[in-house]
């Protein structure tokens, strides 16, 4: 019971639903691309030729997926990081219930063994 109060469980409970949140947006984000950005270029006009027109949108356009893209790796980092730093005090708990539980096999054994040794004298005794 002690391992399971090693564990701030607050915090884990506190920061479940924001993480929770933080991967589906980030899920959703990915699956829907809204921002008309394609990846064939045609950065030629009609005739042939290159237009300013279209080469400055098309600019704005790479650099607003390229922001949207640093966005979404932020948010994917702290997400990482938010997970890893739950799987840490998991294995941390996990840890403490291996020692303990070995301690407690340890110490039933020992018990077995005395309660044997108890009967036999008993039995001896009669």
């Amino acid at each position: 019971m002690t391992a399971l109060k090693i564990i701030p469980w607050g915090s884990v409970l506190e920061s479940a639903p924001h993480i929770v949140r933080a991967a589906k947006q980030l899920f959703s984000a990915v699956k829907t691309d809204s921002s008309g950005f394609s990846a064939e270029p045609s950065p030629f006009g009609d005739e042939g030729t290159l237009s300013l027109d279209k080469l400055n949108k098309r600019t704005r356009l790479i650099e607003a997926k390229i922001v949207e893209l640093s966005n979404e790796q932020k948010s994917s980092a702290a997400l990482i990081k938010s997970l890893a730093e739950q799987n840490a005090l998991i294995v941390d708990a996990i840890d403490v219930f291996r020692v303990r539980v070995r301690i407690l096999l340890i110490v039933c054994v020992l018990l077995i063994a005395i309660l044997c040794g108890l009967i036999l004298w008993l039995a001896m005794n009669k």
